[in-house]
């Protein structure tokens, strides 16, 4: 390795061969979970109204400013930060996420919003009219960023400032429970912060002041589980290999034995993420820290 970026480089870049983050179909199964459990009221809103209140002691969510939502899901930021700015675009590669996040901003009246059907990886942001087109360019628990491509053409996007936010750590108490008690194993943690730490360094070392802040969150939830939300938790729990009809039983037959008097199971999640702004009009030169290190230990 050339240097102490090029580490960290490689560590944002890496990622599990099992990993299918950018599989449309798989987005499109979440979507449609997401969309049922927004009308059932099950999808929690704390994280889109901490990010309202950050931004806006920020200063980030002028009446004048356009923002970018990459990787935006559903909508629920984009039609959060429609109703405080001039005008929000959101991008995902989900065709039913923009078909859901649609019907959910049409319905919220939010005329200055809209949504589109994109592969970010592979976006012409120069053809697509985006280069340098946003003030705020924000983006959440999204693989649309991932590795250099991502984060230098969302950095491009913005003539102000970028906004990104991920888990550190994720624990969902009834997943641990489901695969100690039926697949006798102790559950992956999906979060280990590893975006996170690259992420900062990077930006560091490319010559921004990355600002970072924190937030924790406990959620209990009431669900009513059906034949999606089995699929849902099998596909949180279990490698691609081992999603089967036989484990579908299994874990099926578990939360049935498990549900209270209204045929319901209680989800509690503890929740910890990290945000990083930064400014991309405010960039300086750094140094090569490995060059440095070393010269300081032949002194």
């Amino acid at each position: 390795m050339n240097s102490v970026l090029d580490y960290f480089i490689s560590l944002q870049e890496s990622q599990s061969a099992d990993m299918n983050e950018q599989s449309v179909e798989m987005w499109n199964r979440r979507a449609e979970f997401w969309g049922n459990a927004r009308k059932k009221n099950q999808k929690g809103n704390e994280r889109v109204v901490s990010a309202i209140n950050y931004l806006e002691q920020k200063g980030l969510l002028d009446k004048n400013y356009d923002v970018a939502d990459i990787g935006c899901g559903p909508g629920r930021f984009v039609a959060a930060f429609a109703r405080h700015v001039h005008k929000v675009v959101g991008l995902d590669i989900s065709d039913k996420m923009i078909s859901h996040g649609m019907e959910h901003i049409q319905k919220e009246g939010l005329s200055n919003a809209c949504l589109y059907v994109c592969d970010f990886q592979k976006l012409d942001i120069e053809k697509a009219g985006y280069k340098h087109a946003f003030d705020l360019v924000f983006s959440s628990m999204t693989p649309a960023l991932h590795g250099m491509n991502g984060l230098m053409k969302s950095i491009e996007m913005s003539r102000a400032w970028c906004c990104n936010t991920t888990h550190l750590e994720r624990r969902n108490l009834l997943r641990e429970q489901i695969m100690q008690d039926v697949f006798g194993r102790q559950l992956t943690p999906q979060w280990n912060g590893r975006w996170f730490f690259s992420l900062f360094n990077i930006l560091f070392l490319l010559g921004y002041d990355p600002e970072t802040s924190y937030e924790k969150s406990h959620r209990e939830t009431w669900v009513t589980p059906d034949e999606q939300y089995i699929d849902f938790l099998m596909e949180h729990m279990l490698p691609s290999e081992e999603h089967t009809l036989e484990n579908v039983h299994k874990i099926t037959d578990w939360v049935h034995t498990h549900l209270n008097e209204d045929g319901q199971i209680k989800e509690v999640t503890h929740s910890a993420y990290g945000r990083i702004l930064w400014d991309v009009r405010n960039k300086t030169v750094r140094p090569d820290y490995r060059t440095v290190i070393n010269d300081s230990m032949a002194k």
